[in-house]
């Protein structure tokens, strides 16, 4: 597979998009004027408790308070955890909507090969990537080995995907520096008063690169400063890698139009999602979960229905899974595939969905099918989803997605008229679309001389105004 990263940069914004075999499939935003709070830790302090949520509310410096959730505070200091305390914690999910940011006390470092946690002694986990359970018991056991000299206060690992390809020496400096790092944030965290930012994550392209163990044939950036930044950490953590960056100067077209973001962004807004077969998706966010529809379209090749199903679903796979990435999509997701009635099918398609996401490096839990024949999985979530980053609500759907009719809205204001009365003269206000219809409905009531219309263009056809003027 061919991947690369494409970053384009501005004054507001940054923008991260990454190929692969030049299909887009993640596009990252980074706000400049923000602090990207994910990965960050604090010392923070806490407000309060609420025992309903389980949870203790933070002051972390932040603009919102911060919330803790019982469950992933550390077995000794919750003990004594109270209004006041002060507290080491990291944040998990950065704030969504009119939540403010998830914490947990439970921290963890991201390497190059290994994640560190400091808190949980004595836990070696691998990447649920392996799934042969021979690969996972020799890589654990070899890893153990190796840094348990280097490892006196026996902190917690995660075994990453990229630690296969890595060398002895490349584990054991990935894991002195995460030692060293988690030394430094102590330090650190002892001469600051809470509330008050310890440690910061990377900006987006350095956490990309590391997430990605640098595996990019190429890196397009049209910024010369922050591409040099990229050598240097590709150089010191990636000393072998061959990817090529190359510095974007074409002046006459951005590179924001080049590799078409623009027209990514405007599809990642759209709720459809189109596949070569003529059968498309429909995708749709709600507060509580994400709603996948698979719809054959135009789709009609197969004369036997049980295999025309299979195949458009099958193709759909590859679809959903990217815009999964795309799209950012997470936490729960229902995923409602056209009905089969093969049980061999249905094993066969969650079996190529698994297969899909190991492309994901977001965790993906797949919970089978239910007895509705939807599937359904949950996706780890870190920050709100892209169509969310990237628009605001509509002031006149508010969010909806739908208007009135004009048959509602003329019923509206026949409605609205009568209460007025007794009237001897009123002003109505309305977009001029709407003159035809509402001529007609004056000369019903008997009221063409009673009602003055005004139109605005600039008054939506959904919204009108009725003032007495007489």
């Amino acid at each position: 597979m061919d991947r690369k990263l494409i970053i384009t940069t501005g004054t507001k914004k940054n923008f991260y998009l990454i190929l692969e075999d030049n299909t887009p499939v993640e596009l990252k935003v980074e706000d400049i004027e923000m602090s990207k709070q994910a990965g960050n830790i604090y010392k923070g302090k806490v407000i309060s408790y609420s025992s309903a949520m389980e949870a203790y509310f933070v002051d972390i410096g932040e603009d919102k308070e911060a919330f803790l959730p019982k469950k992933d505070v550390c077995e000794e200091e919750c003990k004594n955890l109270k209004k006041g305390s002060v507290i080491l914690v990291q944040v998990k999910r950065s704030p969504v909507s009119t939540k403010g940011a998830k914490l947990s006390c439970k921290l963890s470092l991201p390497g190059k090969f290994l994640v560190l946690l400091p808190q949980n002694k004595g836990k070696v986990s691998i990447s649920s990537k392996y799934e042969d359970q021979e690969i996972r018991d020799n890589l654990k056991k070899r890893i153990t080995n190796l840094i348990n000299q280097l490892n006196p206060d026996n902190y917690g690992i995660i075994i990453r995907t990229s630690a296969i390809n890595a060398t002895d020496e490349e584990i054991i400096e990935d894991f002195q520096f995460l030692k060293r790092l988690w030394e430094e944030i102590k330090k650190d965290s002892e001469k600051l008063k809470a509330p008050a930012l310890v440690y910061e994550e990377p900006f987006k392209a350095f956490t990309i690169v590391r997430d990605y163990a640098a595996d990019f044939s190429e890196v397009v950036c049209d910024d010369i400063k922050i591409l040099k930044q990229i050598k240097s950490f590709i150089s010191e953590n990636f000393p072998n890698s061959t990817v090529k960056l190359t510095p974007y100067r074409k002046r006459k077209q951005s590179l924001f139009f080049e590799y078409g973001i623009d027209k990514v962004i405007n599809k990642i807004l759209s709720p459809y999602a189109y596949m070569k077969s003529g059968s498309y998706l429909v995708i749709q966010e709600t507060e509580a979960l994400v709603v996948i529809d698979v719809n054959s379209g135009s789709c009609h090749k197969q004369k036997n229905l049980e295999e025309t199903a299979f195949k458009i679903n099958t193709e759909a796979i590859k679809e959903i899974v990217r815009q999964i990435r795309l799209r950012d999509l997470a936490g729960i997701i229902i995923i409602d595939f056209i009905d089969m009635i093969e049980k061999e099918h249905k094993e066969k398609l969650l079996e190529m969905l698994k297969e899909e996401f190991k492309k994901d490096k977001r965790p993906v839990k797949i919970k089978g099918l239910t007895q509705l024949g939807l599937v359904e999985l949950s996706r780890k979530k870190i920050e709100e989803s892209l169509v969310k980053q990237l628009s605001q609500s509509c002031q006149v759907c508010y969010g909806k997605g739908y208007l009135r009719s004009e048959e509602v809205l003329l019923f509206e204001i026949e409605k609205t008229l009568q209460k007025l009365k007794p009237y001897s003269k009123l002003k109505l206000v309305l977009n001029p679309k709407l003159s035809y219809e509402i001529n007609k409905l004056l000369e019903n009531l008997n009221l063409k001389d009673v009602v003055e219309i005004e139109y605005n263009n600039k008054m939506h056809v959904d919204k009108y105004e009725v003032e007495k003027i007489l």
